[in-house]
């Protein structure tokens, strides 16, 4: 597909209007990208190529356990965007071997860096699953029913952030909090289980509860 919506690609600045209509095709353009990026992320594709190395449409689609015609065809589309390389254009299909750039795994492949954002995909797809409840709550005055969680709803837009800042940036800048979590406890402080002080009191009707051996605070 194009990027260009204007006729022969002639653009008038001084025409809002077609200012307009050619954000909008590049928003449409971007949509259908996650879409694909979506496909990615939820068959593990992206995953498969990072561990695995370079990969036919035939072999990712062995390791990934998808059908090879449909695989073939979100390779194409992924080398044609640049979001893949394939070593050899000029080779059939069947014989050409993508790869995922070493610059395109952190943001694709690898959810613990913060730099990842293949979840966009997943989270603009499940934004649109109740858009058709939606449109019907606007118009009798409801609400739509809330979104299940599983399996789509993930941690993974703040995941990578938690992990790699919490620690390192964001409690040491609150310097008495940061103070209090490294500092050792006193010899001698009694402490509880972990999973007795995250429950509430116990009580005749509510016993504490079994803790493992070594869960403590």
């Amino acid at each position: 597909m194009g990027t260009d919506s204007s006729p022969g690609g002639q653009r008038d600045p001084a025409d809002p209007a077609a200012a307009l209509a050619d954000r909008l095709f590049h928003d449409m353009v971007g949509a259908l990208e996650l879409f694909t990026i979506y496909l990615g992320d939820r068959l593990g594709l992206y995953r498969a190529l990072d561990t695995d190395g370079p990969a036919t449409s035939a072999e990712l689609a062995a390791r990934t356990g998808t059908a090879e015609r449909h695989v073939r065809e979100w390779l194409e589309h992924h080398a044609a965007s640049g979001l893949l390389e394939v070593d050899d254009p000029a080779a059939g299909p069947l014989a050409r071997r993508y790869r995922l750039p070493p610059a395109h795994i952190p943001a694709l492949a690898d959810p613990d860096d913060v730099r990842y954002r293949a979840f966009n995909g997943v989270e603009i797809v499940r934004a649109a699953r109740w858009l058709p409840q939606l449109v019907e709550a606007f118009q009798t005055g409801g609400a739509p029913p809330p979104l299940p969680w599983a399996p789509e709803g993930r941690a993974d837009y703040n995941r990578a952030v938690y992990l790699n800042l919490l620690g390192k940036q964001w409690l040491p800048a609150i310097a008495d909090v940061d103070q209090r979590l490294r500092r050792q406890p006193r010899a001698g402080t009694p402490t509880r289980p972990a999973c007795q002080a995250a429950s509430p009191s116990p009580s005749p009707t509510r016993p504490a509860p079994t803790c493992p051996a070594g869960s403590t605070l």
